[in-house]
């Protein structure tokens, strides 16, 4: 399906985007990129190309140097952010980062609570949430007790709890086991949400992203299809990228 025709408003765009930290290292340039509604999109590039830094800047936790980030026709300011965290679920890399309370339960409910919702409204959420990705056999254990694929698993619970349209992602199948690895990409194709996936694993952007953009040095230097870019040996190499194995065999139907 083509969510590009007629929509010419695209769910999150990313316009001029230029950002440096406090010491004044450029991490990102004049970045620009859309995203349609129920896209499903793989951020690539090699360590240090500004994967994260552009994650961040898409439900305002960075703010932006030059330029500015869109989604669905919302500029991202100050005094738009809170309600771009509810409708931008981030997934960070390290699930030890993002899980803080006491118990799994608590830890989903924690946006919805944030968010001011009811009583009722929270409890339903945070158990459509915990169901959505198999996790409510964990709801009342502490998080420091799971393992890595649960941590994942309850990661993006949080990030569903709060009902986004979009689900940012910063490298989900780190640190999993092939069994956990292969539940992410299933649940990651079950979503119908908007889906931006930073990751060094580009067999996972070959099964669940149909376009990619590739980042180097804080510029997009390439996009396109997702077999199209990956499978372009040239491209890759020169960015410090390979080309994932299963494109290397291709059967010639």
């Amino acid at each position: 399906m083509n969510h590009s025709a007629g929509q010419p408003n695209a769910h999150l765009e990313v316009l001029d985007l230029g950002f440096a930290y406090p010491d004044g290292t450029r991490a990102l340039h004049e970045v620009n990129l859309r995203v349609q509604a129920g896209e499903s999109v793989g951020l690539i590039g090699a360590n240090g190309a500004g994967k994260s830094t552009l994650l961040f800047h898409l439900n305002g936790y960075h703010t932006p140097a030059t330029g500015k980030v869109r989604i669905g026709g919302t500029d991202v300011t100050p005094g738009t952010v809170a309600d771009i965290r509810r409708r931008v679920g981030l997934v960070f890399q390290n699930p030890d980062d993002q899980l803080f309370m006491p118990t799994v339960r608590e830890d989903v409910a924690f946006g919805p609570l944030y968010a001011g919702w009811p009583e009722a409204r929270i409890e339903a959420a945070v158990e459509h949430a915990l169901a959505r990705t198999g996790t409510g056999h964990l709801a009342d254990r502490p998080p420091y007790r799971l393992s890595a694929g649960e941590k994942r698993a309850v990661a993006i619970a949080t990030a569903l709890a709060t009902e986004p349209e979009i689900l940012v992602m910063d490298e989900p199948s780190a640190n999993l086991d092939p069994r956990a690895r292969r539940r992410l990409i299933d649940l990651l194709l079950s979503f119908p949400h908007t889906r931006i996936i930073a990751t060094h694993d580009l067999e996972l952007v070959v099964e669940t992203c149909t376009r990619v953009i590739v980042l180097d040095a804080g510029r997009v230097v390439a996009e396109g299809p997702t077999r199209t870019v990956l499978g372009d040996e040239a491209l890759m190499l020169a960015h410090g990228l390979e080309r994932p194995h299963s494109l290397l065999h291709r059967h010639p139907h």
